[in-house]
């Protein structure tokens, strides 16, 4: 992959960044443990938590690295990376002390993924550059134990989420506008003084390159689970079969995220999703991808008899949460509805069919009709309406 400027002038995702992301590799390989080395409900509400916290403090550097596009930014890179791998080392003692690294590295860097910003950008496509209150519970939940912690660190991530939705990229400018007056009124500040303020947009071509390619570490952690989990059994016939649904579904997955997708999000409809949308969908996308790894592995690791109902539940759930996205997007991005019922919801209503009635079914099983329902959402996409000819060509440029 090309890195820099291209000939004309087009930005792909440089050294710095590609050496930055590699802290997700560790995140997501940490994390995914938590999903098989704790009690099932557990596991999933921590992995989802834990998750959240560390793609919002990435994308939180992602964001000012597209938007300011420097070289002086790679201190701040370097410190990132540093405290990203706190956090990441953090996850296996997540039950025990090492949840205060964990808390004192996250809060760290979400104050400094707005601290690093110049001074008069109003980051419009990402307001948590601007509001950091969702960082104040986990600060409090240093004085909480067990499930009142938990609920705390599940209050900031909702806080954000809620912030990332809803805050008016217009109304976060009226408020540094109004900032500044008050300075000027009560402080007597000159206001030739003060920064001109500017609304920071993102680069999008570089943006969707940089989700994409998250999205691609997050199914590497796929290939990782399922051939590791392969060279430690004995190859007979079901282990060859698990192993082979199982890279048949990464490969659907690729498909229908990058092929067909917009910044790893899958979507059939032929608009673009917002940037505040493709980061919540992305946010869920990458996340029922690491379930569905995790999920993955633990297959291959059991491939004889009927699969374990944790097992089941993991990569059927992951798959299904994969399906709504793919709806909202489908809705967000102009897709025909009646097409959008004809190759969506029966999908998702046989994926959560066989979370709940496919006990006894063993994990080849479940693995090749996920990917079968998968591969039939790849196959409607060359006939949806309103998939265009222009459509394609764009995206097999991609």
């Amino acid at each position: 992959m090309s890195t820099g400027e291209g000939p004309a002038g087009e930005r792909h995702a440089s050294w710095s960044e590609l050496f930055f992301d590699l802290v997700v590799v560790a995140g997501i390989i940490q994390l995914s443990h938590l999903l098989d080395g704790t009690s099932a409900w557990e596991g999933l509400v921590l992995f989802g938590l834990l998750y959240l916290a560390f793609w919002t403090t990435w994308v939180c550097f992602t964001v000012y690295g597209n938007v300011e596009s420097r070289s002086d930014w790679t201190p701040s890179l370097v410190v990132a990376m540093l405290g990203l791998g706190v956090m990441a080392a953090a996850v296996p003692g997540i039950l025990t002390s090492h949840a205060d690294a964990f808390i004192v590295a996250y809060v760290f860097l979400r104050w400094l993924g707005g601290w690093v910003w110049p001074r008069g950008r109003v980051v419009v496509d990402w307001p948590l550059a601007q509001i950091g209150v969702g960082i104040l519970p986990w600060l409090i939940s240093f004085w909480f134990e067990g499930y009142a912690r938990y609920a705390l660190w599940a209050a900031g991530i909702a806080f954000d989420l809620l912030v990332i939705l809803t805050a008016s990229g217009h109304r976060l400018m009226q408020r540094a506008q109004a900032r500044v007056e008050r300075l000027v009124r009560r402080h007597g500040t000159p206001r030739h003084t003060l920064p001109a303020l500017e609304p920071a947009r993102p680069d999008l071509p570089h943006l969707t390159e940089r989700l994409g390619l998250y999205v691609i570490i997050v199914l590497g952690e796929g290939v990782i689970q399922i051939t590791r989990a392969a060279s430690a059994e004995a190859w007979d016939g079901p282990l060859v079969a698990t192993w082979l649904g199982s890279f048949v579904l990464l490969f659907a997955l690729w498909t229908m995220s990058l092929l067909h997708g917009y910044g790893g999000v899958p979507k059939l409809g032929p608009g673009e999703p917002t940037v505040r949308a493709t980061l919540a969908l992305h946010c869920l996308t990458t996340g029922a991808l690491a379930v569905a790894a995790a999920g993955m592995g633990l297959a291959n690791e059991h491939p004889h008899g009927a699969a374990a109902p944790e097992t089941r539940w993991l990569l059927c759930g992951a798959v299904a949460l994969y399906f709504v996205v793919g709806l909202v997007a489908a809705g967000a991005t102009g897709a025909d509805p009646r097409a959008t019922l004809v190759w969506g919801v029966p999908c998702l209503a046989g994926t959560l069919a066989l979370g709940v009635a496919g006990d006894g079914l063993d994990g080849a099983w479940i693995l090749w009709l996920l990917a079968a329902a998968l591969c039939w959402q790849i196959a409607a996409a060359q006939w949806m309406p309103g998939f265009t000819d222009r459509d394609r060509v764009i995206r097999s440029t991609h």
